[in-house]
């Protein structure tokens, strides 16, 4: 899209019915001089056709597609896709080498405009609240952390007790009439709501020791393997047994991709190839025996809303289980990867459950516990799954027995309120809801991270103040939760119509002029009710103006509540209190003494002696504008750090770390390729000693 000019200030380009937009598409920063280069090395070569192998989802192939546009001088252009990096699937991708799917640059355009349109539009109205962005699927993901707080705000515990006994590693629980019920009416009879009925069974328990067993059976069950890995259970398989977030799992994925060790990682496909089956198959017989082969699951596509464009996640060799040459974190992911996909291919592993039920001072206690008889697909996640429980001792417990107990314990509780989301939690609700894609998932809530509308603490998303303002005073502006440009159905619906419009199903141009007609109804509605109320920002500057003017705002204010005015209100108050105030200091903005704040801690100065630099005693005494003390301060403080090198940044770090790592270098010796004594002392900025340390690193791996 255009980025620069007055072209890159639009939010949209007219187009007649039936067609799509065409604006002219600008340069990312730095490329057109490589595609210059390109064309120029290619001329020079003789270079008479060009093969364009972008990734194999709907952005690869708008940037194929615009490749294509560039470079079609030198010759045909041809597209090739492949969906993992091998010699086989790169040989048989030129073999089919063809034309650029017009259906996928479609999408990915409607898409692109789409977001556009609501980008600037929607980010720009938003601003009078102080918020960031709105976005297309980034609003209504907020909405779900935002619902969910609520959710727990609401939530009215419910008291219970239980009885537990313990008999053998088995734990029972003793059994109560009373109907007890939770918030969602579930009925659990292990517990109930009167207190002095569970102290009464804990004192009969308690003084029996032991149960006479009424029931006790042994049944048999299997659990089934689960499809290879799309990318949403990619990352909550990695969030659940490895504690990662969606970003960390996808960088690593990526790297795995493009070392050639696994199929593409943006999938919501459970598809593999027959090959890759058929050698999974040979070493799971090989490894086991042939009883841990099972029918297979993952020959098919998906269901209701799967795009089915890429295979599942899967490794490129099947055969081989440990590759060589792996980052230990790569590693990890890898084996998580490959034993999803030979589990797909193995038999069911074999479990036997004990039941038992038994009674003591007229309760009666159940419980129940399970041990494995057969690894099965369980097999391939040696050292990824907890250890298999052991044959229980009461296997053989029998109606009539005498079952002591252990312990009894008297438990107090209340029922707990649904759970915040964790990041790859939120992932597995927006691909549950239909909105979102593999390609949007990791980044959308990296979006909510950083533009504060959500907080990550311990693994969980907590809503910040500016997120609910957002769900609840800005969204609601462009519709309702339910029927809204940011409803979950409107979001879900318009991502089905991309995969349509995809599958040559919709026409594209249809589809975007219907969105554009919707949201610009909704943007002049959305516009309209903001002049109902004033907006934080209004409010904030009129009472800025009002402190200046002092007595002389008091008629024109009238005893009347700044905070309840409307906005044609507000505006009207500004434009009289603004001729009473020209001339006068205004106060420093939070945002400029936050700023100040942090460039006087880089600088080591505290706070007289910052201020000292423009002659103002305090930060409260700093004045506003451009021509304000602040803006000064900001100045003076901006040049007396200017030679002060800053810390290397966390990312900064953690990269150099990654790429010694890779290098086989250890700290000292990495350090020492820019002269410096610790990963701690490196510099930040372009032209810190961090940038140059990543330059040399990257260049002695490229030399091998």
């Amino acid at each position: 899209m255009p980025n620069e000019g007055k072209e890159g200030r639009k939010a949209m380009w007219a187009a007649a019915d039936g067609e799509l937009p065409a604006p002219e598409w600008g340069y990312t920063k730095g490329a057109e001089s490589i595609i210059r280069k390109l064309l120029a090395d290619a001329r020079k070569s003789g270079v008479n056709e060009v093969l364009v192998a972008t990734d194999p989802d709907r952005e690869g192939e708008f940037i194929a597609w615009r490749l294509a546009e560039l470079l079609g001088s030198l010759g045909a252009v041809r597209r090739v896709t492949f969906n993992e990096i091998t010699k086989t699937a790169i040989a048989a991708a030129l073999e089919e080498a063809g034309d650029v799917d017009i259906g996928l640059v479609e999408a990915a355009m409607v898409r692109r405009l789409m977001d556009r349109l609501i980008g600037f539009r929607g980010s720009r109205f938003c601003r009078s609240w102080n918020l960031a962005s709105m976005g297309r699927v980034q609003t209504p993901t907020l909405g779900f952390v935002i619902e969910r707080e609520r959710e727990i705000e609401a939530f009215v515990p419910i008291p219970y007790w239980e009885v537990h006994l313990t008999a053998d590693g088995v734990e029972l629980r003793v059994q109560f009439d009373d109907d007890w019920r939770d918030s969602k009416g579930k009925k659990r009879s292990d517990r109930t709501g009167d207190s002095k009925n569970a102290e009464s069974a804990y004192a009969a328990m308690e003084a029996a020791g032991s149960l006479v067993l009424t029931a006790a059976s042994v049944e048999g069950f299997q659990k089934r393997p689960r499809p290879p890995f799309t990318t949403d259970t990619l990352l909550a398989a990695a969030g659940q047994r490895l504690s990662w977030r969606p970003a960390r799992v996808m960088r690593l994925a990526q790297q795995l991709y493009e070392a050639g060790h696994i199929t593409y990682m943006r999938t919501d496909s459970t598809r593999t190839s027959a090959t890759a089956r058929r050698e999974v198959r040979a070493y799971i017989e090989h490894e086991w025996d042939a009883s841990h082969l099972g029918p297979g699951v993952g020959g098919g596509g998906g269901g209701k809303g799967v795009q089915d464009a890429h295979e599942a996640i899967r490794p490129t060799r099947p055969q081989s289980r440990e590759p060589q040459g792996l980052e230990a974190e790569q590693a990890r992911l890898y084996s998580l990867i490959w034993a999803r996909f030979a589990a797909s291919q193995m038999s069911p592993s074999q479990w036997q459950r004990l039941k038992l039920a038994g009674e003591a001072g007229g309760w009666t206690a159940t419980g129940k516990t399970e041990w494995r008889t057969f690894a099965g697909w369980e097999a391939a996640y040696a050292g990824l799954l907890k250890a298999a429980p052991p044959v229980s001792p009461l296997a053989e417990a029998a109606v009539g027995d005498t079952l002591p107990f252990d312990g009894c314990e008297l438990v107090e509780d209340a029922t707990k309120p649904p759970g915040r989301y964790t990041q790859h939690g939120l992932v597995a609700k927006m691909k549950a809801e239909g909105i979102g894609r593999p390609s949007t998932y990791a980044e959308t809530i990296r979006k909510l991270l950083d533009r504060k509308y959500a907080r990550d603490e311990k693994g969980r998303l907590y809503a910040t103040d500016a997120g609910c303002t957002m769900w609840e005073q800005v969204a609601p502006c462009y519709g309702t939760t339910s029927d809204g440009i940011f409803s979950t159905a409107f979001t879900a619906g318009m991502e089905a119509q991309l995969d349509q419009i995809e599958g040559g199903k919709a026409a594209a141009a249809q589809a975007w002029h219907e969105f554009a007609d919707r949201f610009g109804a909704l943007h002049t509605a959305a516009l309209e009710s903001k002049k109902s109320r004033g907006t934080p920002r209004q409010l904030a500057y009129l009472r800025s103006l009002a402190q200046q003017a002092g007595e002389a705002a008091e008629p024109l204010l009238a005893g009347k509540d700044i905070e309840e005015l409307d906005g044609e209100a507000v505006g009207a108050l500004i434009e009289q209190l603004q001729p009473l105030t020209e001339g006068m200091d205004i106060p420093a903005s939070e945002k400029q003494v936050g700023f100040i704040k942090r460039l006087a801690e880089r600088a080591k100065l505290d706070e007289p002696a910052a201020c000292a630099l423009v002659e103002a005693e305090s930060y409260t005494a700093l004045t506003g504008g451009r021509e304000g003390s602040a803006s000064a301060l900001i100045n003076a403080l901006q040049e007396h750090t200017a030679d002060q090198p800053r810390a290397a940044s966390p990312k900064q770090v953690g990269f150099i770390k990654r790429l010694a790592g890779r290098a086989k270098l250890d700290e000292p010796a990495a350090c020492a390729l820019v002269g410096a004594e610790s990963f701690g002392a490196l510099t930040g900025g372009r032209e810190g000693t961090a940038s140059a340390l990543i330059n040399a690193l990257q260049t002695q791996l490229k030399k091998g």
